[in-house]
C-alpha cells in the first residue's frame, strides 16, 4: 500500500515537472516575441558591456574601501532575465574582463568566464592579510591579460602585491596607483613599486597620487602617454628631483593631452621672488587640459616653459601669496595668445583665496560648467594680487558678462569695473557692499573738451541675487535701494540707461519699493520674493560691518558732495 502511494506521488511530482518545463519553454517563446527579444546578440552584448563598464567606473568601486563587490557585481543580474540573455553574456568574454577584486571564490569564476580577454582589475586593499591582496598576488602570476590595473591601499601593501608582477607589461594601458591613508598617518617609505620603474610600451593613462616618486623615472617618459596626473607629497619634495628632469621626462610626451600635477613641481629657492628666464620651451602640440596645483611660483615655473595649442583648458591653483602675481602674469600672456575671454565669474572664498573662471563664448557665468580657464589664487597676505587679477593682468578685458559672489566680502569694485570696460550684464550675489554704487557711477574724463562719460558705458542688464536692499525699518537713508535708484536715474540721464534689472531673493525688498524702480527701468523682473530680516539679524550685520576685511583706499577722484550731481546739467 505504501509502496503504490509513492509511486503514484511520483508520477505525479513528475508530470509536474513536465508541465513546468512546459511552462517555461512557452514562456520563452512567448518573451521571443518582445520587441527586445529581437535585437541582436552582438548588440545585447555591447549594452551588457556598456552596464559592466559603467558600474566598473563608479569611483565608489576604487577609492570607497567601504564599497563591497556586491555592489558593483549587481550589474550582473542581467545574466537572470531570460536564458537568451544569460547565453549572451555568458558566450561574451570580454564582459567579465572587468574585475573589482572582493572574494577569491568570486574572482575565481569571474577570471574563469572571461577566458583570454583583457582584464581591468581595481582593488582598494587594506593590509598584506587582507583576502583581496592574496587574490592580487595570484593575478599578477599572469599579468598578459592586463588591460589596466588600479590600486589603492597603503604603500607597503601595494609594494607587497606588485613583487608579483614582476616583468613591464605590453598589455597594460592604464595604470592608476593611489596610497590611500590619510597624510597624517603616511610613512616614509611611499615610494613607486619596482616594477613600475620602467616603461611600458603600451601606457596610455598614468596616474599617482601621494606616492614619493622623482621625474627621471623611466616609467614617466613611456611616450605614448595621453594623460598623466600626479599628486605629490609636501614632504618628499626633494624626491621629485630637478626641474630640468621634469622639463626632459614632459619633452619625451609628444602624444600628452592631459597633464595633471599637483605638488609634483620641483620648488625653486625658497628666496626666489620672481620667475627666471626660461632657457628651453617644450612644445605640447597635442595638449587639451592643463591643471596645475601648488605653490604659486612653481606653477608659474613650468607654465613659462610650456607652449600649447591656445584652446587648451587651463586650471591654476597657486597657493601663498608669494608669486601668484607672477603665476598671473604667465597666465595672462597665455590667454593672450588666444580669443579672448567674454563671460567670466569671480567669487571669493573664506580662506582668503579668489576664484576666477571664464569662457570665451558669450553665456551665464551662474549657470555654465567647463570653463576655459580656472583661477585660484592665495589673496590673504598680499591683498594687491587681486588688483592684478580683475585690472592689471588684462585677462579680463574683452568680458562682455560677469558674475561675482559678493558674500561677506567686498570687492575692489573701481579695479572690477576698470578691467572690465565692456561689461553688458552684471550679475552680483550678495551684499555689494558701499563702494559697489560709488564705483558703478563714476565719470571718465574725455580728451578735447568733450563731457565725461560713466564707466561700463555698455552695460545694459544688471542681475542682483540676496542683495540687502535696506534696513528693516528703512532707518538709515540713503539706503542701497535709494543709491541704486539715484545711479539708475543718472544712467538714463546720461543716455546709457540699464535695460533690465533682476532681482531675486533681496532682503527687505516690497513691492512699493519695485514700483520706484519700475519707473526707471523698462523691464524689472523680480520674483515676488519678500523677505524681511528681523531687528536682531539687523543689529548683528551692524556690528559686523564696524570690522571691515579690506582697507584699500577707494578714492575715485570726485568729492563725496558731488556724487549725484550732474556737472553738465543733465539733471
Amino acid at each position: 500500500m505504501a509502496t503504490a502511494m509513492v509511486s503514484a506521488r511520483k508520477a505525479i511530482e513528475d508530470d509536474i515537472l513536465e508541465h513546468e518545463k512546459a511552462i517555461i519553454d512557452l514562456k520563452g517563446r512567448l518573451n521571443a516575441m518582445t520587441t527586445i527579444a529581437r535585437l541582436p546578440p552582438e548588440l545585447l552584448s555591447e549594452i551588457f558591456l556598456y552596464v559592466a563598464k559603467a558600474a566598473y567606473e563608479d569611483p565608489r568601486a576604487f577609492y570607497s574601501r567601504y564599497y563591497h563587490s556586491s555592489g558593483f557585481y549587481a550589474w550582473v543580474s542581467v545574466t537572470h532575465v531570460c536564458r537568451n540573455w544569460r547565453a549572451i553574456a555568458l558566450n561574451t568574454p570580454r564582459l567579465w574582463g572587468y574585475v573589482v577584486v572582493s572574494r577569491k571564490v568570486v574572482v575565481d569564476e569571474i577570471l574563469a568566464r572571461s577566458k583570454k580577454a583583457p582584464l581591468l582589475i581595481s582593488a582598494n586593499v587594506i593590509s598584506t592579510e587582507d583576502e583581496r591582496s592574496k587574490v592580487l598576488k595570484s593575478i599578477g602570476q599572469d599579468a598578459s591579460r592586463l588591460q589596466e590595473l588600479r590600486l589603492s591601499g597603503p604603500v607597503r601593501v601595494l609594494q607587497d602585491v606588485l613583487r608579483q608582477f614582476t616583468e613591464p607589461s605590453r598589455t597594460l594601458e592604464r595604470l592608476v596607483l593611489s596610497e590611500s591613508i590619510p597624510p597624517q598617518y603616511l610613512t616614509s617609505d611611499t615610494s613607486v613599486p619596482s616594477m613600475f620603474q620602467a616603461q611600458h610600451p603600451s601606457l596610455r593613462y598614468l596616474e599617482l597620487s601621494r606616492l614619493v616618486f622623482s621625474w627621471n623615472n623611466s616609467l614617466l617618459s613611456s611616450s605614448g602617454i595621453t594623460h598623466l596626473k600626479l599628486v605629490g607629497r609636501l614632504d618628499s619634495q626633494p624626491m621629485l628631483g630637478i626641474f630640468d628632469h621634469l622639463l626632459s621626462a614632459i619633452e619625451q610626451l609628444p602624444c600628452l593631452e592631459v597633464l595633471d600635477l599637483e605638488d609634483a613641481v620641483p620648488r625653486l629657492p625658497d628666496d626666489t621672488k620672481t620667475l627666471p628666464t626660461p632657457q628651453r620651451t617644450i612644445s605640447l602640440s597635442r595638449l587639451q587640459r592643463l591643471s596645475l596645483s601648488g605653490n604659486s611660483l612653481d606653477c608659474g615655473n613650468l607654465l613659462n616653459h610650456l607652449s600649447f595649442p591656445s584652446g587648451a583648458r587651463l586650471k591654476f591653483v597657486g597657493r601663498g601669496g608669494v608669486g601668484a602675481t607672477e603665476l598671473l602674469r604667465v597666465v595672462s600672456q597665455h590667454l593672450a595668445r588666444s580669443e579672448p575671454l567674454r563671460s567670466a565669474r569671480l567669487s571669493r572664498m573664506y580662506t582668503g583665496r579668489i576664484e576666477a573662471n571664464g569662457w570665451r563664448e558669450v553665456l551665464d557665468p551662474k549657470r555654465s560648467k567647463h570653463p576655459c580657464i580656472e583661477l585660484q589664487v592665495d589673496t590673504l597676505a598680499c591683498s594687491s594680487v587681486a588688483s592684478y587679477l580683475v585690472n592689471t593682468s588684462k585677462m579680463f578685458t574683452g568680458v562682455l558678462n560677469l558674475d561675482v559672489e559678493s558674500l561677506d566680502h567686498d570687492w575692489r569694485w573701481k579695479d572690477v569695473f576698470s578691467g572690465m570696460p565692456d561689461l553688458r550684464v552684471l550679475a552680483v550675489t550678495g551684499d555689494p557692499q558701499e563702494q559697489f554704487i560709488q564705483a558703478i557711477s563714476a565719470t571718465r574724463k574725455n580728451r578735447k573738451n568733450r563731457p565725461p562719460t560713466l564707466v561700463l558705458p555698455r552695460l545694459r542688464v544688471l542681475k542682483l541675487s540676496g542683495t540687502r536692499m535696506c534696513s528693516p525699518d528703512y532707518d538709515d537713508p540713503p539706503e542701497f535701494l535709494d543709491k541704486l535708484e539715484d545711479w539708475l536715474i543718472m544712467r538714463c540721464n546720461y543716455d546709457l540707461p540699464i535695460h533690465e534689472l533682476h532681482l531675486d531673493n533681496c532682503l527687505n525688498l516690497t513691492e512699493e519699493d519695485v514700483e520706484r524702480l519700475d519707473e526707471v527701468v523698462p523691464y524689472v523682473k523680480w520674483d515676488r520674493i519678500v523677505n524681511f530680516e528681523s531687528e536682531e539679524e539687523d543689529e548683528e550685520v551692524d556690528d559686523y560691518d564696524e570690522y571691515p576685511y579690506d582697507d584699500y583706499d577707494y578714492d575715485y577722484g570726485f568729492d563725496g558732495d558731488d556724487f549725484f550731481g550732474d556737472p553738465w546739467g543733465f539733471f
